[in-house]
């Protein structure tokens, strides 16, 4: 009786090592799995920095070139519409040309919308903590703002660099 026990328990352990070993390497594909995921994620995100980096060179550039041809853009239609006046010998009035927007008038507002694209809303909660910590506000001010506790914001400040 106890040899049968014995050769049970023998067995039962032999299982149990095999099982372990088994979840062992399924951990270990698992880790190389994510390390994989990882690679990836930071593949990808290098090449949309990319994009975005090239993106806003070819606007830069495109700026400098329309602040670059708009003066000449400019003596050219001035010097063509003054061509092109009529100039009636009844009446002293002249026909007034229609007015274009300028280059640089475009190329202003569109640096300007861009970078109001660029300024960041704060959203999360977290994100307003520490828009306001950058303002110089208190820790006291700050949990009236958003009417959360002292202790919150204090642990918001606290984890700011993570």
């Amino acid at each position: 009786m106890v040899s049968i026990i014995l050769v049970i328990l023998f067995l039962l352990q032999l299982i149990s090592f095999y099982l372990v070993a088994l979840l062992f390497t399924k951990l270990g594909k698992l880790k190389e799995v994510e390390k994989k995921q990882e690679q990836v994620l930071a593949e990808i995100d290098d090449s949309f920095s990319a994009y975005i980096a090239e993106i806003k060179d070819e606007n830069n550039r495109l700026l400098q070139e329309l602040k670059n041809t708009e003066k000449s853009f400019v003596a050219a239609t001035i010097e063509e519409k003054v061509n092109e006046l009529p100039v009636a010998k009844e009446s002293p009035v002249f026909e007034i040309p229609k007015t274009f927007v300028s280059k640089q008038l475009a190329a202003s507002s569109y640096s300007k919308a861009v970078t109001l694209k660029e300024k960041k809303e704060p959203v999360t909660m977290k994100e307003k903590v520490l828009y306001f910590d950058e303002e110089g506000k208190s820790v006291e001010e700050i949990a009236k703002l958003l009417q959360i506790g002292k202790t919150e914001v204090d642990l918001f400040l606290k984890f700011k660099e993570k």
